[in-house]
């Protein structure tokens, strides 16, 4: 493996490890925190080089990505084309399927009571069970969270990359995973 230093740009990777054809297969990036994942510039802009094809952000929120993007969101607040329950979303979609799915869930049921209004997320794992009804084979997920829980071998993904979001001190890092389906 190849490992390399960036430390005067901020918008890049302080440190990335790489395999050999030079392809990252880790990132760490310092950045700050915010209740909305992707109003962060560092993590918006990782998750859009890191999208393909036509995406759909199942928990849009309350920022626009500059990708092709379908965005489903429970909170009346937020930037959404669909307002459904994650697991029902998947489950009824009878459009076109997508090259990238974004997960960025609330991370804590605290979190989702706090942030929908008393409105629950759909349990992770059925969202996990019901991906491939919208997922092209071959395409990938990308899924945010506080801790490093995957779309797994099981279900027959591969795990590519992996972000590590460093928050500074005591708070707690955001860890993004991308894993590809069916390769």
């Amino acid at each position: 493996m190849i490992v390399e230093q960036m430390l005067k740009n901020t918008q890049t990777p302080l440190l990335h490890i790489a395999d050999v054809s030079g392809s990252p297969l880790f990132d760490y990036i310092k950045c700050p925190l915010h209740r909305y994942t992707f109003q962060v510039r560092n993590i918006r802009e990782w998750t859009e080089n890191n999208c393909e094809g036509r995406t759909l952000n199942l928990f849009a929120g309350r920022t626009k990505l500059n990708i092709d993007e379908v965005r489903n969101d429970l909170d009346p607040e937020a930037l959404a084309d669909y307002r459904m329950d994650a697991v029902e979303f998947l489950r009824t979609w009878q459009g076109e399927k997508f090259d990238t799915v974004l997960l960025d869930p609330p991370y804590a049921f605290r979190k989702s009571m706090e942030m929908y209004k008393g409105l629950r997320c759909s349990p992770f794992k059925q969202m996990k069970d019901e991906i491939k009804n919208v997922l092209k084979e071959g395409g990938k997920v990308i899924t945010f969270g506080y801790h490093s829980n995957t779309m797994g071998a099981g279900r027959g993904f591969k795990v590519e990359k992996i972000g590590l979001f460093s928050h500074g001190g005591a708070i707690h890092d955001t860890i993004a995973s991308i894993e590809r389906w069916g390769l």
